[in-house]
């Protein structure tokens, strides 16, 4: 059976391939990346006998070595996997200058065109702050719980908009844009509700990759912009970042089964590369 894994910051993603079924897992990541936290999220999967290969990426993936037991590993470089992967769950054409934003723990910009994948700018600020800020703010890192309470609050009740400091639009920007993430709280001396909070922290991450997904987009001539990762399963987040890109003419993709584009495009780039 052919299998692969992409070891993140906070989840692991695993796939295994039964025929043309994709089955799909993910566990929280372990500290320790080595032959036998790979035993564990494999569990069924015997490796002395398996006639298949290990596709690997993310984290310390170079450290496993090149055999699990008689399963040849394959090693498959993070960008190639997320863009692979993302390319193949959007639908798009290679031939289209695309930029995908892999929205993690942190923000990274990927510019795909014609099957090659080029790393072109990110941003520390992602999932991983939405779940940081939330435990310092909210006392919680429950992404459920997050998540239900940014969908009930309100981020215009934390952050200063345009019309609250300009009286009006600016350019292309409507008077409803964000001017300053979190500003009112330094203003006004008032309780905020925790699902305010809640929304002004995702809006302050989905806000951020859109504008540094669509300048990059800009920059490389881009006409498609694809969303991939766990980030944009906060919905909030996900509508911000639609909201900010659409600004500049772009509506981002958010293909289907996007939370585990890197672990689909490492088995892709091992099936073209099969051991030998």
């Amino acid at each position: 059976m052919n299998i692969s894994a992409d070891f993140g910051i906070t989840v692991t993603d695993t796939l295994r391939k039964k025929g043309d079924e994709l089955i799909h897992k993910m566990d929280l990541s372990s500290k320790d990346l080595n032959q036998e936290r790979v035993r564990k999220l494999f569990p069924d999967i015997d490796f002395i006998s398996n006639i298949g290969f290990l596709a690997v990426t993310g984290g310390k993936h170079l450290e496993l070595g090149d055999y699990i037991d008689s399963t040849p590993i394959i090693h498959v470089n993070e960008i190639d996997a997320v863009g692979h992967g993302s390319m193949k769950l959007s639908g798009l054409s290679e031939e289209e200058s695309t930029i995908i934003v892999s929205a993690g723990s942190g923000t990274a910009c990927i510019h795909a065109h014609k099957g090659i994948f080029t790393h072109c700018s990110g941003t520390g600020v992602g999932g991983g702050t939405v779940l940081g800020l939330s435990k310092l703010l909210l006392g919680t890192t429950d992404p459920e719980e997050i998540a239900a309470l940014a969908e009930k609050g309100d981020e215009s009740f934390v952050d200063l908009i345009l019309e609250d400091v300009v009286s009006g639009p600016i350019g292309q920007l409507p008077s409803d844009t964000t001017a300053v993430n979190f500003g009112k709280v330094s203003k006004e001396d008032i309780e905020y509700s925790r699902e305010d909070i809640a929304a002004g922290i995702v809006n302050l991450v989905g806000q951020t990759a859109a504008r540094i997904a669509t300048s990059v987009a800009m920059m490389f001539q881009a006409t498609e912009i694809v969303v991939v990762g766990r980030a944009p399963s906060f919905v909030g987040l996900k509508n911000s970042l639609e909201q900010a890109a659409s600004i500049t003419g772009f509506t981002p993709h958010f293909p289907k089964n996007g939370e585990y584009a890197s672990a689909l495009g490492a088995m892709l780039v091992a099936e073209k590369n099969p051991p030998n």
